[in-house]
Formats: C-alpha cells, sequence, structure tokens
C-alpha cells in the first residue's frame, strides 16, 4: 500500500509540479524577508537585553508591563477610535462617489483623477500639507474653526481637535482606495437589476440598501480588513503631525512601537507592542468577517 502510495504522490508532482516551481521563488522570498522577521520579532519579546548587551529569557514580563500600563491602555483606545474615525467618515463618501463615477456621467473621469490624489501623495507629504491647513498663523482650516466656536485655537496643541486632525487626515487618504475598490464591485452588478428596481417603484436608498449593498458585500469586507490594517499600521503620518501629541492624546499603538523600538530604543518592548499589534489587526479581520457573513465556503 505504501508504495502505491508513494506512486500516486509521485505522479502528482510531475503532474503539478511546474505550478509549484514557479510559486517556490516567491515563498522563498516570503519566508526570509516576512516570516523570519515575524518569528525573530517574537522571541525578542521575551526577552531582555541590558546595558551591556547581555539578552535573557523574561517570559511574559514585557507583556505584563504593557498591559498593566495607563499609558498602554490609552493608545489601545486610540487606536481603536483612529481606525473608527477614519470608517465612519471615508465609507460613506467612498460609496457615494463610487455611485457618481460609475453612472459614467460627462465629467466624472476628471473628478476621478483629482479623487486619486490623496493617494497618490507620499502619506509624510499629505502629513505635512495637512499640518500647513491648521498651522495657527496661516493656516484656513485654524480660521475656519475660530470662526465657527469664536475662541483662538491651537488645533494641534489642543487633544481633542489633534486627534480630530489626524483622523480627518487618514479618512482623505484612505478614501479614494476605497472608492475604487467598492467602484470595481458597483460596475460588476447586471444594470437589468437596477432597471427592474426602478420599475417596481424601489427608491434610490432602497436600490442602494437592496442591490448596491448586499452585491458588493464581499468587495466592502476586503476593502474594511485592508484599510483596517493600514490604518492600524499608520505611524508617519501621525509622527509628522503630531509625534504622538500633546501629550499621548494622538499616539496610537503604531506611534509607540515607533518611539520606543526607534526613539527610546527599548527593543524588546517594541517587540511584544509590535506583536500586540498583529494581534489587535487579527481580532478586526475576524470581527468584519463574520458581521460581514462571508467565508470561504460560500466564495
Amino acid at each position: 500500500m505504501s508504495r502505491i502510495k508513494h506512486k500516486r504522490c509521485f505522479k502528482m508532482w510531475e503532474k503539478h509540479r511546474l505550478p509549484y516551481l514557479l510559486v517556490m521563488p516567491t515563498a522563498i522570498i516570503l519566508l526570509v524577508f516576512l516570516i523570519f522577521p515575524v518569528i525573530s520579532g517574537i522571541i525578542m519579546s521575551f526577552q531582555e537585553t541590558s546595558l551591556q548587551g547581555v539578552t535573557h529569557f523574561v517570559g511574559l514580563q514585557n507583556y505584563s508591563l504593557l498591559l498593566t500600563e495607563s499609558r498602554f491602555l490609552n493608545n489601545l483606545v486610540l487606536s481603536c477610535m483612529y481606525v473608527l474615525g477614519n470608517l465612519c467618515l471615508s465609507l460613506p463618501l467612498a460609496y457615494a462617489v463610487a455611485i457618481l463615477i460609475t453612472r459614467r456621467l460627462r465629467g466624472t473621469q476628471f473628478f476621478q483623477s483629482i479623487f486619486l490624489l490623496p493617494w497618490i501623495i507620499t502619506p509624510v507629504v499629505s502629513a505635512l500639507l495637512f499640518r500647513s491647513l491648521v498651522d495657527p498663523v496661516l493656516g484656513p482650516m485654524t480660521a475656519l474653526v475660530e470662526m465657527i466656536t469664536g475662541e483662538e485655537i491651537v488645533i494641534l496643541a489642543d487633544p481633542r481637535w489633534a486627534m480630530a486632525t489626524v483622523i480627518l487626515h487618514s479618512a482623505w487618504r484612505s478614501f479614494p482606495f476605497m472608492m475604487l475598490f467598492l467602484a470595481a464591485g458597483i460596475v460588476a452588478i447586471p444594470t437589468e437589476i437596477y432597471e427592474a428596481a426602478k420599475v417596481d417603484g424601489a427608491s434610490v436608498w432602497n436600490r442602494f440598501r437592496f442591490i448596491t449593498l448586499p452585491l458588493t458585500k464581499l468587495h466592502l469586507s476586503i476593502i474594511l480588513v485592508i484599510i483596517t490594517m493600514w490604518t492600524l499600521q499608520d505611524a508617519e503620518t501621525i509622527w509628522a503631525m503630531t509625534q504622538g501629541g500633546p501629550g499621548y492624546s494622538t499616539e496610537v499603538i503604531a506611534v509607540r512601537l515607533l518611539k520606543e523600538a526607534f526613539v527610546n530604543f527599548h527593543l524588546n518592548i517594541g517587540a511584544a507592542i509590535g506583536f500586540i499589534l498583529v494581534l489587535v489587526g487579527v481580532i478586526y479581520m475576524i470581527i468584519y468577517i463574520r458581521l460581514s457573513g462571508y467565508t470561504g465556503h460560500e466564495a
């Protein structure tokens, strides 16, 4: 029996070896540049390195220090606010514009190119542009806020306004990619369905609710996961705008990781934060997949 199994396996390998050989270089690159660093980072998170460069195993000590620290718990809360704020602002706008550009109205191609600008611009550059908009002396957004509130406000020096600004910037950058992804899903919907709905007297909202939204659920799930991962890992734009300040009011997990690993050189604490960041991302993905009702079997 074992010889028969070996022969079958050999025949299968002979038949399908070309696809495996083609995939092998990519798998090796992923193994070297992705999996090995992740494993080494996890190992570092269970260690402590002294000033003399001596490393010893400390178990869950780094995680215990973080999870009992009020600053890190604040980092977690701010990360959730950052992600949810980004999605709440960018997703409705992305759906609205995606529906608009898929109707192929005159001039939509021009606006489609304009909408892509936030995504094309380098993140740090766009963060610096936003910072100039809230400049306390010449910033137009600062003047607008002062006109509405009647008070002189230095936006990036106020904890609430600073967090709102970084969320607004993140939504501004996420919107174009979400728009294009959702537009691709809307284009795939047969026009006959919308025509039949119009004949039945369905309103614009009902067409969106019962046709567009259900038939783009897969695209929505994928884009939510992608944007969530990018937002959770976003450290450079917040660092360019506020460096996590004022105080710790905009210090999300990714910014805390950057500070600990590359500013304070606490590499073991940074590795622990990185692993927790990965776990938070996995939790977000599971929640989105469960809420969307999508599984691999349904595909």
